[in-house]
C-alpha cells in the first residue's frame, strides 16, 4: 500500500497482544476487530484495511455494521476472489490458517462470483498450514526448513503429484506467507501460479479511494505514516522492518491504551 499510494497517510495498528488470530474463536476475533476499527475510524482514518484473512472472514461484517455502510472497509479476501473470478482461474489450491480455511470463505466467495456471472467450473480446496507463519514470524521464511513443511502441506492436502503441483494457483491465505515466496516458489517450480495478494489488495485500495473522490494528491515531503503495537517486542519489531523492507519507528499505542 506503501508503494501503490505514496501520498496517503498510514496509521498502522499491529494487535501483537492477541495474535495470532487464526487460533482464535470468530467470536473474540470479531470483538477485538470492532474495536481496532471504532480506534481507526476515531482517529480520523477516511477507510480501513483489514489486513488479517482471519480477521476479514470472521469480522468482515462485524466492522461494517461498527463502521457504518458508507465508511470504506476493505478487507484481504474479497479482492483477490474477485481477481481470481475475472480471469477465470480453474483449479485453485487456497493456503491458509485453521480461522481461514475453517470458515470457508475463499470457496464460498468464488462459486458465489462465478454464480453472479454465469460462469462453471472453476475447483477450490482450502488447506489449513499452521506452522508456516510462526516459522515467518522468527525470520526463516527463507530458509530450507520452509521447504519440507511446504511440501508436507501439498502432500497432505493432495495436491502434490509425481511431476508437479495439480493446480493453476496457490492462493498465498495470510499476509505472512508472501514473504516467503522464494520458498513456496522453490517447492511449486513455475508453472503454478502463487497469487500476488498484496498486490491486488493494494490496488482494491487505491480504487475504493478514488471511487469516493477521498484520494490524496501528492504532496511535499514524506507522508505521514505511524506504526502502533499493542505489546512491543523486538521479535515483532525485526519482523515488521521485514514486511515494510526498511526501518520504521513501531511503538506501544491503539484501543487498548485508550480505555
Amino acid at each position: 500500500m506503501a508503494q501503490a499510494m505514496p501520498a496517503e497517510r498510514m496509521l498502522y495498528f499491529g494487535d501483537t497482544a492477541h495474535m495470532p488470530y487464526g487460533d482464535r474463536s470468530p467470536e473474540l476475533v470479531r470483538t477485538y476487530s470492532v474495536r481496532i476499527a471504532e480506534y481507526l475510524k476515531a482517529e480520523g482514518c477516511k477507510a480501513v484495511v483489514i489486513a488479517c484473512n482471519s480477521a476479514s472472514a470472521a469480522a468482515k461484517s462485524a466492522v461494517v455494521d461498527a463502521l457504518g455502510a458508507d465508511f470504506p472497509v476493505i478487507d484481504v479476501i474479497q479482492p483477490v476472489v474477485r481477481n481470481l473470478a475475472r480471469r477465470k482461474v480453474q483449479r485453485v489450491g487456497i493456503m491458509g490458517t485453521r480461522a481461514t480455511v475453517g470458515s470457508g470463505i475463499y470457496g464460498d466467495s468464488l462459486r458465489a462470483a462465478q454464480a453472479e456471472s454465469g460462469q462453471s467450473g472453476t475447483s477450490v480446496e482450502e488447506w489449513p498450514t499452521p506452522l508456516l507463519a510462526p516459522l515467518i514470524e522468527e525470520g526463516w521464511h527463507d530458509h530450507g526448513l520452509m521447504d519440507p513443511v511446504i511440501r508436507r502441506y501439498l502432500g497432505a492436502a493432495g495436491w502434490l503429484r509425481a511431476d508437479g503441483v495439480d493446480l493453476d494457483a496457490i492462493v498465498l491465505g495470510c499476509t505472512h506467507y508472501p514473504l516467503a515466496l522464494r520458498a513456496f516458489r522453490r517447492v511449486v517450480g513455475n508453472e503454478v501460479e502463487l497469487v500476488d495478494g498484496p498486490a491486488i489488495v493494494a490496488s482494491a485500495v487505491s480504487e475504493a479511494l478514488s471511487s469516493q473522490n477521498m484520494s490524496s494528491a501528492a504532496g511535499d515531503g514524506s507522508p505521514n505514516r505511524e506504526f502502533l503495537v499493542s505489546d512491543l517486542t523486538e521479535n515483532f519489531v525485526k519482523s515488521a522492518q521485514r514486511f515494510f523492507g526498511e526501518e520504521i519507528q513501531l511503538r506501544p499505542g491503539g484501543p487498548w491504551f485508550n480505555g
